[in-house]
């Protein structure tokens, strides 16, 4: 009988040793699996937290690498958004319009003819400017003369609206901006916009795609295949270019004794460039 109680007290704790062992096995491997969730979903919210980080800088990195070094760059978050361009033959917006004081308003307003920017001399190198390269006197704040070469895109692009055929007598009669040279001088400036315009086309051409529509040309006639030019593309925000443009120009007026005279040693080219 003690024989008998014993042995059920050694299963007794046999049974109880074993159980143990799974609870604690049991035990270990919750903790496991707890620690395993929480170290994947922390690592999910890391990749998470990265990826919207590394975003948010794609813009910056995608400018610095796509791009000039420009003075601007390090004063406004540029950007790129969706835009579709209006690419219709027969709906004219302002900009294709006749000559006129409307349209001439809306062309300014683009800053085509905003005045110069001062570039501070500790920038100057890194944005491809010469130490011989003209400056402002310092008691005008300094620096080098610029000009933000996107906005002089646009302007030499209102130039070759203005002499255009149906627009050349308008502006030729006014005699301003431009104009004012004579003939030679104003195709050579027409031209050199012309030949500015190509290059940056080139230099940045724009490999995305038109696709084709079929519009009907009258009811008698069967539908007509047509270039879809009203795509999508990825753009800049340009206001933003245009507004440090416009608040960093010289001051205005312009005074008469604005540039430092050239110093010993600068180039003086024999003609202009």
């Amino acid at each position: 009988m003690f024989q008998r109680a014993e042995a059920e007290d050694a299963c007794e704790g046999l049974l109880s040793s074993d159980t143990k062992r799974r609870r604690s096995l049991a035990l270990d491997a919750r903790w496991y699996s707890a620690g395993f969730c929480l170290a994947f979903s922390a690592a999910i919210i890391g990749f998470l937290i990265g990826l919207r980080i590394q975003s948010s800088n794609l813009d910056r990195l995608c400018f610095k690498h796509t791009s000039k070094t420009s003075p601007l760059q390090n004063d406004i978050e540029v950007s790129w958004h969706e835009v579709v361009f209006n690419g219709s033959l027969l709906k004219e917006n302002i900009y294709r319009q006749d000559a006129g004081p409307e349209v001439d308003s809306a062309w300014e307003e683009l800053g085509i003819n905003y005045d110069s920017i001062l570039v501070p001399p500790d920038v100057a190198s890194l944005v491809g400017l010469r130490e011989d390269q003209v400056r402002a006197k310092v008691r005008y704040g300094g620096g080098f003369i610029a000009n933000i070469e996107g906005l002089h895109h646009l302007h030499c692009l209102n130039l070759l609206r203005q002499a255009l055929y149906f627009n050349f007598d308008y502006y030729h009669a006014r005699a301003e901006g431009a104009f004012l040279n004579e003939d030679f001088i104003l195709k050579k400036h027409v031209t050199h916009c012309l030949d500015i315009l190509r290059q940056q086309l080139m230099c940045s051409v724009d490999v995305g795609v038109m696709g084709q529509v079929w519009f009907r040309p009258s009811p008698e006639k069967p539908p007509e295949a047509f270039v879809e030019f009203n795509t999508k593309h990825k753009c800049r925000n340009f206001e933003a270019i245009r507004k440090w443009a416009y608040e960093h120009q010289v001051e205005q007026p312009s005074p008469s004794d604005l540039l430092e005279p050239p110093h010993i040693g600068d180039r003086i080219f024999d003609e202009v460039p």
